[in-house]
């Protein structure tokens, strides 16, 4: 496999790990939404549901996420994702693109990328632990 290849698949895998963690913060809020509603019981309207985000984008996720999550070290870390993801969804297959790529910039961008598919699963594996800790709140132990 050739340096573009792998740089390409690279790309293509982190991608599958941001909607992997866009789902899970959907989840989240959607779960918390529920957990809402419960505890209101009636005595205001509350009509937002996970439907309400289905659609959202990262950063607005993120922005909901934490209003309602106050885990001060992965809101920070996820925040922190940001900048990557916006490149690797908008700028990064442009670098691996026509007959004149640069090499360089594609070893530098694949190590980047080494990194930053770390930190997602990282990011991911906590985001999990939060979303298994308010299922346990909404609907008692989970297994």
């Amino acid at each position: 496999m050739d340096l573009r290849d792998q740089y390409k698949n690279s790309t293509l895998r982190i991608l599958g790990k941001f909607q992997l963690l866009e789902f899970a913060l959907k989840h989240y809020i959607g779960f918390a939404y529920d957990l809402i509603r419960k505890n209101v019981n009636g005595a205001i309207h509350f009509g937002y549901s996970i439907d309400d985000v289905d659609n959202y984008p990262l950063e607005r996720l993120l922005n909901i996420f934490s209003k309602l999550n106050n885990n001060s070290d992965l809101l920070a870390q996820l925040n922190g994702l940001r900048t990557g993801r916006n490149h690797v969804a908008h700028k990064s297959l442009l670098v691996s693109s026509g007959e004149n790529y640069d090499t360089d910039a594609l070893k530098k961008a694949d190590e980047e990328f080494f990194y930053l598919e770390d930190e997602i699963d990282v990011c991911l594996a906590a985001l999990l632990s939060e979303l298994q800790s308010l299922k346990s709140t909404l609907f008692g132990s989970v297994a």
